[in-house]
């Protein structure tokens, strides 16, 4: 698949609807969302009400990706909030990972991917 270059973007984008759960760091207001598209670099989630966000907005995200037998991937990520429209709200991603399966979480620390340049 083609890298999506239209608009200055750089990483491809995916067609991903799932779960999101969304905490704001500066108030730890929680807040429910869905995904539109996903990429390397950030996920543009949907609201269905427009929040109180602004861009520069710290956030956690948390993301119910399902896989086999229904069970969700444990995939996170940190980010700031880059662009605010209506009910969509983009993030930018500043680190993302997997969290460890409950049965593999004996003193393990989650695998961090920073993003940008390599």
């Amino acid at each position: 698949m083609e890298p999506d270059r239209t608009n200055g973007r750089i990483e491809v984008r995916f067609l991903i609807e799932a779960g999101a759960t969304v905490e704001v760091c500066k108030s730890k207001q929680t807040l429910r969302a869905t995904t539109a598209n996903m990429s390397g670099s950030g996920v543009l989630l949907r609201f269905e009400e427009p929040v109180q966000l602004a861009v520069g907005d710290h956030v956690n995200c948390e993301f119910k990706i399902l896989h086999d037998a229904d069970e969700s991937l444990p995939y996170w990520c940190v980010g700031n909030v880059a662009r605010v429209e209506g009910c969509l709200v983009a993030v930018e991603f500043k680190g993302v990972g997997f969290s460890p399966l409950k049965s593999e979480s004996d003193g393990a620390i989650a695998l961090v991917s920073e993003s940008g340049p390599q």
